[in-house]
């Protein structure tokens, strides 16, 4: 996490904010700063921190995060997914969007909207997971450690399709081996 000085900011914010379920969207109002852009636009890297932001925030807003300190489960992420479409500048304000979208036994899929203007400037797709000492975290663990009942929504087409490109990756990483 790059992001030191807003990580700080949205812990701090999450103390006052409205709990949430680990379903609902969480927004984030975000500004880009100098460090954030390569020559002119946001640097490729700078999103997908934004979107550990977002991951981050839905965790702290559903009161999770006492739970993974406690339990010392830490997040790992292993697909992500982002399609650009206008550049954001500098100094530019900008809307984070962020909700889990699907879950199945071990992974949870976030889509991460980022907005400018009423304008969607990018949308990223990231499939994560908890991590212990153990190995991983069942996510209906995770949820019952949450206090809270989810029923797992239908699979959306883009995860469908994003597992279908994990499965030909994973098949191109063992030939290669």
């Amino acid at each position: 996490m790059r992001l030191r000085l807003r990580l700080l900011l949205v812990f701090i914010a999450s103390f006052f904010a409205k709990r949430l379920r680990l379903d609902d969207e969480n927004v984030l109002d975000l500004r880009v700063l100098p460090n954030d852009v390569d020559l002119t636009r946001v640097s490729v890297d700078r999103y997908l921190a934004f979107m550990d932001l977002g991951r981050i925030n839905i965790i702290l807003r559903a009161g999770m995060f006492r739970t993974l300190v406690a339990r010392r489960w830490a997040p790992v992420v292993r697909v992500a997914a982002v399609r650009y479409r206008y550049p954001l500048g500098a100094f530019q304000k900008f809307r984070l969007r962020s909700r889990v979208i699907y879950w199945d036994d071990e992974w949870a899929w976030t889509e991460h909207v980022f907005e400018r203007n009423g304008r969607v400037t990018c949308v990223g797709v990231t499939k994560a997971m908890f991590k212990s000492r153990e190995g991983l975290v069942p996510i209906a663990q995770f949820i019952a450690a949450s206090g809270q009942s989810l029923v797992p929504p239908a699979l959306p087409e883009v995860v469908a399709q994003l597992q279908s490109a994990e499965s030909l990756l994973r098949e191109r990483q063992a030939e290669s081996v």
